[in-house]
């Protein structure tokens, strides 16, 4: 059975978080959603996959530009550098270009 990387995040956090909870606002705010509970339950994730999903959020087009008059966007920004200085640390400059897979196999 195939996860995309959201879920996988979300099902691997430690600990766990939802991913796609219903009235969380419109489904393009499902992934702030999704790093502001990694950052309010302190979760840990593994660094092969903290890695990737922090570089989705990197390597958009807006990471440098952000609306940070849209208060979610902000919000994901602060929620952004917060998670990448949670354990295991992560250098975000680092992730620049890295290539991310969108959809995982989980079966062992």
């Amino acid at each position: 059975m195939a996860k995309d990387i959201f879920q996988r995040v979300a099902d691997e956090a430690r600990p766990p978080a939802i991913w796609g909870r219903p009235g969380c606002g419109p489904p393009d705010y499902a992934v702030y959603v999704l790093l502001d509970d990694l950052v309010e339950s302190g979760a840990w994730l593994d660094l092969e996959l903290k890695r990737p999903f922090l570089a989705l959020w990197v390597n958009d087009q807006d990471f440098d530009n952000p609306d940070l008059d849209d208060p979610i966007v902000a919000l994901g920004q602060s929620d952004l550098r917060k998670f990448a200085a949670m354990d295991p640390v992560v250098d975000l400059e680092s992730l620049r270009g890295m290539h991310v897979k969108l959809v995982y196999d989980d079966e062992v």
